[in-house]
């Protein structure tokens, strides 16, 4: 299925939820579309040596809401619903980048049938206490699965002020055993 794809130096993955502040008319128009065809678009990594600065892969996102600020620029709430594979990107004439993309099955770890918190009750603390420090985090999360090891690895890994190479790296090149020592790592030194 074509999608159109915006590039942004952001990291998100399945069942993630952020605000966008849209302003440029390309966008604009993209939103639109994506609205009234009810079919959402791929946000992918910006990345500075590709061709049209996109990633491989990006997330399938639905806008769940949308408002505007006190410089009437648009916001909009996006849900990650599933990754995608990008192939065969181009630019429209408005410089709009669009590709072919299909499901892909990235991060491995995500589907991963344990979801069991049992010895990581610490990530599990740790990021409900985020999220209930911080409202406007709490509000953007529609649905949350706190129950779910994958899920909370997820959002540890979005919300970590680390590289957007290293969040790719943990994301799609370990696996999750890996990925859980470096979480309790960070964690423990931050929230111990």
């Amino acid at each position: 299925m074509k999608r159109a794809i915006f590039p942004l130096p952001i990291f998100m993955l399945p069942e993630g939820y952020t605000r966008l502040r849209i302003f440029e008319p390309r966008y604009l128009n993209m939103v639109k579309n994506a609205l009234k065809n009810n079919t959402g678009f791929v946000l992918c990594t910006f990345e500075h040596d590709t061709p049209f600065n996109i990633s491989a892969q990006g997330c399938l996102v639905d806008i769940i809401d949308f408002d505007q600020d006190d410089n009437d620029v648009l916001l909009i709430d996006v849900y990650a619903s599933k990754n995608v594979q990008i192939n065969d990107a181009y630019q429209d004439e408005d410089e709009l980048r669009h590709g072919l993309v299909s499901p892909c099955k990235t991060p491995y770890w995500y589907k991963d049938i344990n979801n069991s918190i049992g010895k990581h009750y610490l990530l599990h603390d740790a990021l409900l206490n985020v999220f209930e420090s911080n409202p406007e985090l709490s509000l953007l999360y529609k649905k949350t699965h706190f129950d779910k090891l994958p899920w909370i690895a997820a959002r540890w890994l979005e919300l970590l002020p680390i590289s957007i190479e290293k969040k790719q790296q943990l994301a799609f090149e370990t696996n999750f055993d890996n990925l859980l020592n470096f979480l309790h790592t960070v964690i423990n030194n931050e929230f111990a």
